[in-house]
């Protein structure tokens, strides 16, 4: 069905990217039928709870609305009421550092100190050194991956460490290979361009660990289509897309809903002592 999809578009313009207000309604749908960011959020605080009771710093670029961190800022806070907690979110699309700066002001712990900027990662105006600093899903968007991890990683303290989510070139990220505009006049970058961009920053990483989230496609509209190609679709395209995803869906054994493998890697680059 990706030799339909390519034949479809051989010889056409790019589809047209998708707006930011666009491509936030689409996210949400599309992660409200994944399980992908509630394993996510859990391997984060298995990590987070590993750095004691001390004073912890930790920087999430490509923050979006706050709806991962804000538990993650609220479980280090409550370790102790005395221990100090900065926390600060980095992402170009306004509403959704208005949303972060909301959701971290909501949790009310005295002990956190909560920042955010509208601005992409090589932008911002970020001071200080961290414990952690995460890409969640967003370095698919940077122009140069050895020179970001670079840069991330000359921002951690002593035995910090740099977590980058990406999802792996899967049956679902073949979709965006065929059919998504360049971005900045590159393509995304998936999990085998974080392992080479970390070779090619002369890290060396932890192994990576892999969790194998699932996409429900019952409910999936055309929000869920678009953002999982990430390009705004054709009416003639739409249907070759929805069948592709049930060609490469299994069956859940128990409920029988129909999902596609929705797998996420996790690279870990850590600072030394």
């Amino acid at each position: 069905m990706l030799d339909e999809l390519r034949s479809a578009r051989r010889g056409q313009p790019a589809l047209p990217p998708l707006a930011p207000d666009t491509y936030a309604r689409g996210h949400a749908a599309f992660e409200a039928l994944s399980d992908q960011r509630a394993l996510i959020g859990r391997h984060l605080s298995a990590r987070l709870a590993g750095r004691g009771a001390g004073p912890v710093s930790l920087l999430s670029v490509g923050c979006g609305d706050g709806s991962l961190d804000a538990p993650q800022a609220a479980a280090l806070a409550d370790v102790s009421p005395a221990r100090p907690v900065r926390y600060v979110g980095v992402d170009p699309y306004e509403p959704s550092t208005a949303a972060f700066a909301a959701a971290m002001a909501a949790l009310g712990r005295d002990n956190l100190t909560a920042e955010v900027h509208t601005a992409t990662f090589a932008e911002a105006p970020v001071g200080g050194a961290f414990d952690v600093v995460t890409f969640v899903h967003s370095m698919y968007y940077v122009p140069d991956v050895a020179a970001t991890l670079r840069a991330a990683h000359d921002l951690l303290l002593p035995r910090g460490e740099l977590l980058v989510l990406s999802a792996p070139r899967g049956a679902l990220n073949l979709l965006v290979d065929v059919l998504a505009p360049p971005v900045d006049e590159h393509r995304q970058w998936f999990s085998d361009d974080i392992a080479a961009g970390v070779a090619a920053a002369g890290a060396t990483p932890e192994e990576t660990v892999t969790l194998e989230g699932r996409l429900s496609l019952d409910g999936a509209g055309d929000e869920v289509l678009d953002f999982a190609v990430q390009a705004r679709l054709t009416p003639e395209l739409r249907p070759l897309v929805r069948a592709y995803l049930e060609a490469v869906s299994v069956a859940c054994p128990t409920s029988g809903v129909l999902h596609v493998p929705h797998p996420v890697d996790v690279h870990c680059l850590r600072r030394a002592a």
